[in-house]
């Protein structure tokens, strides 16, 4: 593309290289396509292309690609690894309000345990933290907040909402994926949210899901197997009497 002079002068690499941390090769040319394709049929030139008679590639060459183009692109182009913008974002919707001293004393707290696990030591590689509360009191939201603002490069929810369908080894299989591959990853925040949803407790019995719980248990007491692997994990749960 600069080669043939269809870079714009505004193409700032160094921010494109801070938001495609975790994109692979094949990721990055996907990015550079799309963006190509946003310069190439821009509403106005479709116009022009639909009046001209006969068009030519003089016309497409003309369409430089902007940081306007590649920034389009990159909301049309995800990493298959990384950070889960969508499921994160949809959490806090409405927003994070401060509801006083208490409030910001448990945000602050969060963002000390961000703070901890990147700079812990070997010895201390794993950190795991809950939140409890009513329904409705905010827990996924700052929970979600935490893990968008900590810059870690691989960041995921695990929600009830994600195996509605899921047959219990399939939920396990899920989980346990999304566990290995943040083993994967020098810095890693996985959210665990409501724990006791995931888990399909109800209190007629009581019953649950031995199956997933004993994953669950598994999985937030275990090391990660790199040296090199940080953890840390974020529950929460309206139920902390019963877990």
């Amino acid at each position: 593309m600069r080669k043939n002079n269809l870079l714009a002068a505004d193409v700032n690499f160094d921010e494109l290289v801070d938001q495609t941390k975790n994109y692979t090769g094949a990721e990055i040319e996907a990015v550079c396509r799309s963006a190509n394709s946003f310069a190439l049929f821009k509403e106005d030139e479709l116009e022009k292309l639909a009046k001209s008679a006969t068009p030519t590639v003089k016309n497409f060459e003309e369409n430089q690609v902007t940081m306007t183009d590649f920034k389009m692109a990159l909301q049309e182009v995800k990493p298959a690894f990384g950070i889960d913008d969508k499921s994160l974002e949809s959490s806090i919707r409405g927003g994070i309000l401060d509801h006083g001293e208490r409030f910001n004393h448990c945000k602050q707290l969060c963002n000390n345990f961000v703070k901890s696990t990147r700079n812990s030591s070997i010895a201390t590689p794993m950190l795991t933290v809950l939140l409890e509360g009513e329904n409705g009191s905010g827990k996924t939201a700052l929970a979600a907040k935490i893990a968008l603002e900590s810059g870690f490069p691989y960041v995921k929810m695990i929600s009830p909402e994600q195996f509605v369908g899921f047959t219990e080894f399939a939920k396990v299989q899920a989980i346990v994926k999304i566990f290995n591959d943040a083993y994967k990853s020098p810095l890693s925040l996985i959210v665990l949210d409501d724990i006791e949803r995931l888990i399909e407790f109800i209190h007629i019995g009581p019953r649950f899901s031995n199956q997933v719980l004993q994953c669950l248990l598994v999985l937030i007491k275990k090391r990660p197997p790199s040296p090199n692997c940080k953890l840390l994990v974020i529950g929460t749960t309206s139920l902390k009497v019963i877990l």
